[in-house]
């Protein structure tokens, strides 16, 4: 057995194709690592509570809209204490994620014009235009003028907007009238620090874990590096794959066979073979590593590669066995791509799954990968119970790679 895993290292080190993933896929996963993710549930709870800023006013809003938000988006051409107190009320709301693009020089008819295409090609509920002039316009009494409301969707939520900002105009046109123009936003302020305080509790059920935002763009681009790294461990199991096609192609295997070895001794030198690739690539990657901060994994540099290595045994045991079973290259690498492109979409690793239908989500619980970035929230808020996750679902999938690889092998060889 010893032979035969030599021989197959040997035969593996000699595949330049293997040589491009155990080098490349590892410098991808550490490139996309070190850079700063956002997605979209991290941008939603920049929004909580609070005015989310837009660098310009053709920025989209549609992100903002993760977990059902209601998404309001500001033109504000004011940018006036008045105006400034009237959103951070609303947006204190709480029913509301509003984002505000600075447009001093915008207009009625151009904001018209704005609101008429980003009606068209973004998503929100609602958008305001906040005239340049608001200040003086609510002194007037012309509330309509100073802040225009548009209605961009069917959602019910809209009247509680539109009630909350009747109930803030109102207070700031009062406060107008009692102190002036001027001294409006102190007395405004003033009677907002008399208030009593809010305080926000947030409460996550047993199943859910609540992330900072730094959390959520970090669990964002370990997503990605795990994608990336499931192409490289995939095809590592089917370049171990081609060595048994080549061997059952050249009659080695029978010949083998002749000599008393049994099958099973000859798949499991190829399982240990693909454990070996596994640990060399995730070293590999832990070299790589290095260029970054260990604040970047968010989970600490070991951890991480322990999920990565634990990853690849699974899907170099998944591709192996359907590298074997399929009996051609060409199909076995057809097979390859469509397993690491659909489990990866399917896990959310490259967006969330939060908005999706249920079976949409039961397929999704079904991927390696899902089991392995849940593992990572759980690291995330330093839940111990990650590391019985991660064994039992690593040991689970390859149970079932090794049971299935069996019968199928058992059943192509008597076809044959």
């Amino acid at each position: 057995m010893k032979t035969l895993i030599k021989s197959s290292l040997k035969l593996l080190m000699r595949n330049k194709s293997f040589w491009f993933f155990l080098v490349i896929v590892p410098l991808l996963s550490t490139f996309v690592l070190n850079i700063h993710q956002m997605n979209s549930i991290s941008l939603s709870k920049q929004a909580e509570n609070q005015i989310a800023e837009l660098d310009d006013v053709d920025e989209k809003v549609a992100y903002y809209a993760s977990q059902g938000a209601f998404v309001v988006k500001v033109y504000d051409a004011c940018g006036s204490e008045l105006s400034e107190y009237m959103l951070n009320k609303v947006a204190g709301n709480g029913a509301f994620s509003v984002v505000r693009a600075k447009a001093p020089d915008m207009d009625k008819a151009a904001a018209d014009a704005k609101i008429k295409r980003d009606g068209e090609f973004d998503r929100m509920g609602a958008a305001l235009f906040i005239d340049k002039n608001f200040d003086q316009l609510m002194a007037e009494g012309k509330e309509t003028e100073a802040l225009t409301c548009y209605v961009l969707s069917d959602d019910g939520r809209f009247e509680m907007l539109d009630y909350s900002l009747r109930k803030e105009l109102a207070g700031i046109k009062q406060a107008i009238d009692e102190a002036g123009i001027a001294n409006a936003a102190n007395a405004l302020n003033a009677r907002l620090a008399a208030a009593p305080e809010k305080e926000v509790v947030k409460i996550s059920s047993g199943s859910t874990r609540t992330l900072t935002t730094e959390q959520e763009n970090r669990k964002t681009a370990i997503g990605y590096a795990i994608a990336f790294m499931t192409l490289g461990y995939v095809f590592t199991g089917i370049f171990i794959a081609h060595t048994v096609i080549k061997d059952e192609h050249d009659k080695v295997l029978t010949r083998l066979r002749l000599t008393g070895m049994s099958s099973f001794k000859y798949f499991a030198s190829k399982f240990v073979v693909s454990a070996l690739a596994t640990f060399l690539m995730t070293v590999v990657l832990g070299i790589t590593s290095f260029a970054i901060d260990t604040e970047k994994f968010g989970i600490g540099r070991a951890k991480f590669l322990l999920m990565m290595f634990l990853l690849g045994l699974i899907f170099s045991s998944i591709s192996l066995v359907i590298g074997v079973i399929l009996g051609d290259v060409m199909n076995a690498n057809i097979a390859a791509f469509a397993l690491f492109s659909l489990s990866s979409l399917l896990a959310g690793t490259f967006f969330p799954m939060d908005a999706t239908s249920s079976l949409i989500k039961a397929l999704s619980s079904m991927m390696p990968q899902k089991w392995f970035l849940d593992a990572t929230e759980m690291l995330f808020v330093g839940d111990s119970k990650a590391y019985f996750v991660l064994l039992c679902v690593t040991l689970a999938y390859l149970v079932l790679a090794l049971s299935l690889g069996g019968v199928g092998i058992k059943v192509r060889n008597g076809e044959e």
